[in-house]
């Protein structure tokens, strides 16, 4: 059983926790969070194909804010987690935090040379690793393969990168 940290309305921890799978009964003015995690390097983001449920869905690096845990310390876990990549905090950069019905979604930026031949992906999430451009990023939206909830927060990071 996964516990979720709650935050507040203002992204405040809170000393409370939900089970994953009760998070959409959350009572009005409590909120649980996800990260994104968008890493570059010569313009092209680090992309991996998920292996979760879903057919031929292409995401970036994110998951959910357990209890205990703060926003940047999940970044750093979802990129060990997932792809076997260790990222100190001041690689990262918070790009901008943005409020949903029940969700906090911290979007976060890091510039990195990496090999992703050398990374170890998290087999039970991510099928494989790409680097795209913007163009190839963008022509998966068009297929319908980029997962939804992280095409907004891309063009936040695109906002602030540029």
């Amino acid at each position: 059983m996964e516990l979720l940290q709650l935050f507040d309305e203002n992204k405040n921890m809170l000393n409370e926790s939900i089970e994953r799978d009760k998070k959409k009964e959350l009572p009005e003015g409590k909120y649980f969070m996800i990260i994104l995690l968008f890493i570059e390097n010569n313009n092209k983001f680090l992309i991996q194909k998920t292996s979760v449920n879903r057919e031929s869905e292409y995401a970036t690096t994110g998951g959910h804010v357990t209890y205990g845990d703060n926003a940047l310390k999940t970044v750093i876990k979802e990129a060990y987690e997932e792809l076997g990549l260790i990222l100190e905090e001041n690689e990262i950069k918070e790009i901008e935090t943005v409020t949903h019905k029940k969700a906090h979604v911290g979007i976060y930026y890091c510039n990195k040379k990496i090999d992703i031949n050398k990374l170890k992906i998290q087999e039970e999430e991510v099928d494989s690793l790409y680097w795209m451009s913007i163009d190839e990023i963008n022509e998966l939206i068009k297929e319908d393969k980029f997962r939804k909830s992280n095409i907004k927060a891309l063009e936040k990071v695109l906002e602030k990168t540029r």
